[in-house]
């Protein structure tokens, strides 16, 4: 009689553990798993691949922002003009130039996610695919060359300030708006792989 009797309340005491067990287990996968969930929401809602901008070629680059300037600023210097407002007149196009130019990098720059904040599945998709240090040096040579414009308008507003005729402010604002176009020739390279990568 106790050898059942203590057979059966091993038996009870096994099914206790368990379903006390399996319950557990369950419940903590379910939290892990909801906690996952919330995790992708975040990284989907923060960086949504499919709403990525094109991201133009570095000639295309150039012409939509030097185009975006001759419509959006004046274009006529009329006569009696004093110099004072013709330096004004040709500062207003270098720094229209130079804001555009740090708003459509800055644009791409956001539209790119850094990997490191990303799913590491999509991280390491992208690495297999593109190569993670092209990927990274194409965007830090984006961010140098938005550096790099801001300094040559700065330096050239500096310089328009001290011209004493039209013709010594025109050709200040000419050379500002090369040495721009210049800068962003050279990253027609970085432009053209993070196309590929969108």
């Amino acid at each position: 009689f106790f050898d059942v009797f203590f057979f059966y309340i091993v038996i009870y005491i096994f099914y206790f553990f368990f379903f006390f067990f399996f319950f557990f287990k369950q419940k903590t996968a379910y939290e892990m798993l909801r906690s996952l969930v919330g995790s992708e929401m975040c990284i989907r809602d923060r960086y949504n691949f499919k709403k990525m901008r094109p991201v133009p070629k570095g000639k295309e680059f150039i012409d939509i922002v030097l185009s975006r300037t001759q419509r959006k600023t004046p274009t006529v210097v009329h006569k009696g003009y004093s110099i004072k407002r013709i330096r004004a007149f040709y500062m207003r196009k270098v720094k229209y130039t130079q804001q555009t130019f740090n708003d459509k990098i800055s644009a791409i720059l956001e539209d790119f996610p850094r990997l490191d904040d990303i799913h590491p599945f999509y991280a390491d998709l992208a690495n297999v695919l593109y190569d993670r240090d092209h990927y990274k040096l194409a965007l830090g040579q984006l961010n140098v060359a938005r550096g790099l414009i801001d300094k040559v308008a700065k330096d050239y507003v500096r310089m328009l300030k001290y011209a004493d005729t039209q013709y010594r402010s025109k050709s200040l604002k000419v050379a500002a708006l090369g040495r721009m176009a210049t800068v962003m020739k050279k990253q027609a390279s970085s432009l053209e792989y993070l196309e590929q990568v969108r």
